[in-house]
């Protein structure tokens, strides 16, 4: 396995905007739209999500709260999805292995396993990164993934508007 810091920087840049694109493109079928995303510098390596906040906070004794903790669990099991589409595409030569991209997300997704306290968190966690494959898939969603993660890549930051037309043209609209 290559050492990441050897990977070249347009390859890991890529990368990361399909991590975010997936989480852009997942939080969009569920009707999680961004404020933005943006890749930080200087070679936008690592990247972030912003999501519009939710209006009400999350109570442990509501069924549609319990519902929203498990798809925030899937926009945030998205990113290293998507991130895999990437890794997996014909000829790239260098896939690092196991990769860290995922750390933030799994710290991210605590106060909403902690809302659910299932009984198997790996099983939750495996059906939630399924979910979100499931979704990236998508013919349509492929195309929005790979179409997102470019425009984000080549201008290090993408708005809620953008999204929508990328979207939107990838479902024919």
């Amino acid at each position: 396995m290559p050492i990441l810091s050897d990977i070249p920087a347009d390859i890991r840049r890529a990368a990361c905007a399909f991590h975010e694109a997936g989480h852009i493109v997942v939080g969009w079928e569920h009707r999680r739209f961004i404020t933005h995303a943006w890749l930080r510098p200087p070679y936008g390596v690592s990247g972030e999500t912003c999501f519009e906040p939710y209006s009400r906070g999350f109570q442990v004794d509501k069924p549609v709260d319990l519902r929203r903790a498990e798809i925030e669990i899937i926009i945030l099991s998205a990113g290293y999805c998507a991130e895999m589409i990437y890794w997996n595409e014909d000829g790239l030569k260098w896939y690092p292995g196991a990769i860290a991209s995922h750390e933030d997300d799994l710290r991210q997704m605590k106060p909403y396993l902690a809302l659910m306290r299932p009984s198997d968190e790996a099983a939750l966690r495996a059906r939630c990164a399924n979910a979100a494959t499931a979704i990236l898939y998508r013919p349509t969603m492929l195309a929005a993934l790979a179409a997102i993660a470019r425009r984000l890549s080549d201008r290090r930051r993408i708005d809620r508007d953008e999204v929508d037309e990328i979207i939107g043209r990838a479902m024919g609209r």
